[in-house]
């Protein structure tokens, strides 16, 4: 359900296009929402840690996303 602000016919015409799309199309759609938000959190992160590596970048964004213990797993970091 979208959220309340948005009209019925706002609805109906999002949920009409949206069983129009092919699988691949939703799929297209999922994957650049995804890209978008993996590049909102890389720039937070440069923020947040100007200066550092890209693979201190990654490493911070595996925090987030993982939890620090399977961050340092997977990054052989102690």
């Amino acid at each position: 359900m979208l959220p309340n602000d948005t009209s019925e016919r706002a609805q109906e015409v999002y949920f009409q296009r949206l069983a129009a799309m092919t699988p691949a199309e939703r799929i297209g759609v999922g994957a650049a929402l995804w890209e978008s938000g993996h590049a909102l959190q890389r720039a937070a992160m440069r923020r947040k840690h100007p200066g550092a590596a890209d693979l201190e970048i990654n490493f911070q964004i595996a925090v987030t996303r993982y939890g620090a213990e399977l961050a340092r797993k997977a990054y052989q970091r102690t």
